[in-house]
């Protein structure tokens, strides 16, 4: 192997690892819509299991086998992802326009931000309806987030932190843990959605470009 051929060979094998240490931007509707299901899929999961595993202890491994757990638990990952989801594309509608300025008044602006309140249900639509929502879908969440997304476009960004609660709330409530065991652990709940979600803002915030994400987003 000659110096230059192993010069390459090392520059390759860098390239590389450059790009599993740095994920590609976010600069495309269809990136970003993957980018915030998976991490709302994420967050939910995690941390509700995560809580679970943590609070049961040594029991942990005979109540994950229960039939009744695993369903109890199924509808809060559901809850809990729907939740999530809807305050991730909040996040993201806050951040835009605020690496904008007018996000929200230019008609591209305007596309951009109608296509980015369609992930909702289109997300929610893409996966199989979970069986304790057989009979009524997602119908009462998607109008619920209409409101709070029509909400937060008409005033200022919010913090993250602010708008996660509303997810962190949704999933205390939903956990299959005896409200007499958790009552105590809301806070600790609370941290760990806030967190996780938090984290999925700043990897948006480092990944995303916002000029090519807008005029993806408001090309039919």
């Amino acid at each position: 192997m000659t110096i230059l051929s192993l010069i390459n060979t090392l520059n390759g094998g860098w390239r590389k690892l450059r790009g599993a240490w740095q994920p590609p931007p976010i600069d495309t509707r269809e990136s970003l819509r993957e980018f915030i299901a998976t991490r709302a899929a994420f967050v939910a999961q995690k941390s509700a299991v995560d809580y679970c595993r943590g609070k049961t202890g040594l029991f942990s491994r005979i109540l994950f086998e229960e039939k009744e757990f695993q369903d109890a638990l199924a509808v809060c990952r559901w809850e809990s992802f729907a939740a999530t989801l809807a305050d991730l594309l909040l996040m993201t509608e806050g951040y835009m326009r605020s690496e904008t300025r007018t996000f929200s008044d230019e008609p591209v602006h305007r596309r951009a931000r109608e296509a980015l309140g369609q992930f909702y249900p289109e997300i929610l639509a893409s996966y199989p309806v979970p069986a304790h929502r057989a009979t009524q879908g997602w119908s009462d969440v998607e109008a619920a987030f209409t409101i709070r997304f029509a909400a937060a476009i008409a005033a200022s960004p919010r913090s993250a932190s602010d708008i996660a609660d509303h997810s962190a709330r949704r999933m205390f409530e939903t956990l299959p843990i005896h409200p007499d065991m958790r009552q105590l652990d809301e806070e600790i709940v609370h941290g760990a959605v806030r967190f996780r979600l938090i984290a999925a803002h700043q990897e948006l915030m480092r990944r995303a470009r916002i000029p090519e994400l807008i005029e993806s987003l408001a090309t039919p």
